[in-house]
């Protein structure tokens, strides 16, 4: 059965780690997509796909995503996208967006550990997306910013709808769209986190759970995978792995 992987990603860096796909790294992989003929889908395609049986998924249908917001995804990943006319999914973190306009390009940014560091120290505008960029991006019709709530905090019971409101009204508020997907902070949640995210009006929930996704599996417990610094032929065993529901669910009960 045909499947649709939905890849993650957080940082596109010049240095690559186990979070960082080095840029070299990240442009064969968007180029292998583009050669391939891949269709890269955005959340509104995804969910037409999961509740509309005419609008099934092609062999070639994936979804890319980027967490948190940081500002490397604007200087690195944003330019190789827009090059191969790749759609992507931008799960930000409300709090740490700021007003701090377009920036000039050739920045340098830190590994993920100093730009926590630098958020924790009240530096997030350094190290995180601006308002504006993502409304540039967004205008350009490839990038679909979408919630990573809005405190990225380790939600525990307490403040979980407030949390997740308040990311959604300011992403509409502030780029003018619908935001109806939420991405969880470091995958975790419950069933009364989900009935909190529905109440609040989010349509599609993404876990860090690996594996991929079918008509079967819904829209509540979207799974991924983690695509890290891999050259094009690790890159096209996930892909081609993660395209077929059963061999997917076959290499995660062996490797997982």
């Amino acid at each position: 059965m045909n499947a649709i992987p939905v890849l993650m990603y957080h940082h596109v860096n010049a240095e690559g780690s186990f979070i960082t796909v080095g840029v070299r790294n990240f442009e064969k992989q968007m180029a292998f997509l583009k050669e391939q003929g891949y269709r890269t889908i955005n959340t509104a395609d995804f969910e037409n796909i999961l509740t509309n049986p005419d609008a099934a998924a092609t062999k070639n249908t994936i979804m890319i995503t980027f967490d948190d917001g940081w500002a490397d995804n604007w200087h690195y990943a944003w330019p190789i996208l827009k090059k191969y006319d790749l759609k992507a999914v931008f799960f930000v973190v409300t709090s740490w967006v700021h007003d701090g306009g377009v920036r000039p390009s050739g920045g340098v940014f830190p590994p993920h550990k100093k730009c926590k560091a630098m958020v924790a120290e009240g530096l997030a505008k350094e190290v995180v997306m601006s308002w504006d960029e993502l409304r540039e991006m967004e205008a350009d019709g490839l990038i679909d910013v979408q919630s990573h709530t809005h405190m990225h905090k380790k939600i525990d019971g307490d403040g979980v709808y407030e949390n997740l409101s308040q990311s959604k009204e300011l992403i509409e508020a502030r780029l003018g769209k619908k935001c109806e997907a939420l991405c969880w902070p470091w995958g975790i949640y419950n069933d009364r986190y989900i009935s909190d995210a529905l109440k609040a009006g989010f349509r599609l929930l993404f876990t860090t759970e690996l594996g991929t996704n079918t008509l079967k599996t819904g829209q509540l417990e979207i799974k991924r995978i983690a695509i890290g610094d891999i050259g094009v032929m690790k890159f096209r065993k996930k892909l081609f792995i993660h395209s077929d529901d059963g061999l997917s669910k076959l290499y995660l009960r062996i490797f997982k």
